[in-house]
């Protein structure tokens, strides 16, 4: 009785945990990709972040990537948790099976053993056959040949399902084990990751303190980034107007000639630079990155840090952290607009695409040319490293004419 109140809870819990799983509830190849997913980001982090800790000084960038770690350890937790418990579930439903496969074995072998306790009664050939013969007639020697046949079959059958029974049985028990297995390294690594996060915040807890303590200087060295970034997009937005500028006087002297007199942004661009416009708008949130491994360590517009409450930022595009020594790659083709120095400011490469414009900021050299023509993911020059930091950060711009464009929302997932 107790079996069978325990096998019918287990179908009950199962049956809910299936329509849950219906309303909504991840699957366990979703947990499973989660987890994946999370875990590569802490290993593209992790890179990150040793290329920063014997840093001169600290950074901005390290305090972003540290505290994005810490996101992704806490994701990756979380999705461990989430696998341990269909793990869980599996193992409740198998235990349950198991008890069912144990109570059929039971039951058939009891009644096994009761049938052969009859044919041991008749057990040898001679015994069956006087067991036949002295039948009072025909009719009664014929059902008791048939009774004999049947009894020999019913005993192959349930011989074969006993055997059924314990192979299954033996699957299930296998099952279990590795799934026991399973529960135990995934709940050693929940447990390590765990000690992992925090030692992540410690790190963070002090990275902060020391830039907190240099709050004063921090703040002026923002200041001063932000006056050469000002002055690279004041540049750009110049260049950008000059180009429109003559192409509407060249198109406005074209129409003179044709009795055209309406002249627009859209008919100063040639039949190539539409298309061009026209594939790069269709690839909004499919373009490639500008770097083969990075991560955005900077957001676009304005925006307090994450962490740092203090620090206020405006960007007109976002910064991706990579390693020391990557190449930036245009992230689709077009034409080398302009290569584009600041004093006191490294390099910047402007490409055009029909009426959109891409911006690669920070490189310490380039290997392209004004007027060259590029394809996406050709390598455009060499990313800057801050030898005070040991950050490499790139900042990616996009604009569609004079309008500023958030790059996350272009850029691949």
């Amino acid at each position: 009785m107790k079996r069978f109140c325990f096998i019918l809870l287990a179908m009950i819990v199962c049956a809910s945990f299936d329509g849950f799983c219906q309303k909504g509830k991840k699957t366990v190849k979703q947990v499973q990709a989660e987890a994946a997913k999370a875990k590569k980001e802490i290993e593209r982090t992790s890179k990150l972040l040793k290329e920063t800790e014997k840093s001169k000084s600290i950074s901005i960038e390290r305090v972003t990537l540290l505290s994005q770690q810490i996101d992704e350890r806490n994701k990756y937790v979380n999705s461990l948790q989430q696998e341990i418990e269909f793990i869980e579930q599996d193992i409740f439903a198998t235990n349950a099976q198991i008890h069912t496969l144990t109570s059929q074995l039971e039951e058939v072998q009891k009644e096994y053993n009761q049938t052969l306790f009859v044919l041991y009664k008749v057990h040898s050939q001679y015994e069956q056959l006087i067991f036949v013969l002295s039948a009072d007639d025909f009719n009664q020697a014929f059902n008791r040949l048939k009774y004999l046949q049947y009894y020999s079959d019913y005993m192959i059958q349930q011989s074969e399902r006993i055997k059924s029974l314990q192979d299954s049985l033996g699957v299930r028990k296998y099952e279990l084990e590795n799934l026991l297995t399973k529960k135990k390294n995934l709940i050693g690594e929940k447990q390590s990751e765990a000690r992992k996060l925090e030692q992540d915040k410690y790190q963070e807890d002090i990275t902060i303190k020391k830039l907190s303590a240099k709050q004063s200087e921090l703040q002026k060295k923002l200041a001063q980034k932000q006056a050469l970034a000002r002055k690279l997009d004041k540049q750009i937005e110049d260049l950008i107007k000059a180009e429109l500028e003559a192409k509407k006087k060249a198109a406005a002297a074209k129409n003179k000639t044709t009795n055209t007199t309406k002249t627009t942004t859209e008919s100063t661009l040639t039949p190539e630079e539409k298309l061009v416009s026209k594939n790069f708008a269709e690839n909004k949130g499919r373009l490639p990155w500008p770097t083969v491994t990075g991560k955005i360590t900077e957001h676009f517009g304005r925006h307090k840090h994450p962490t740092l409450e203090y620090v206020e930022v405006e960007s007109n595009g976002v910064s991706i952290a990579t390693s020391k020594g990557s190449k930036a790659r245009a992230i689709f083709d077009g034409t080398v607009s302009k290569i584009v120095l600041i004093p006191g400011r490294n390099t910047a490469v402007l490409i055009k695409h029909g009426n959109y414009y891409t911006v690669y900021d920070n490189l310490t050299s380039v290997t392209v040319a004004p007027g060259q023509q590029v394809k996406a993911k050709q390598e455009i020059g060499t990313i800057y490293t801050d030898p005070e930091t040991n950050s490499t950060v790139l900042q990616l711009q996009i604009w569609r004419e004079l309008e500023k464009l958030d790059p996350e929302q272009w850029l691949s997932k």
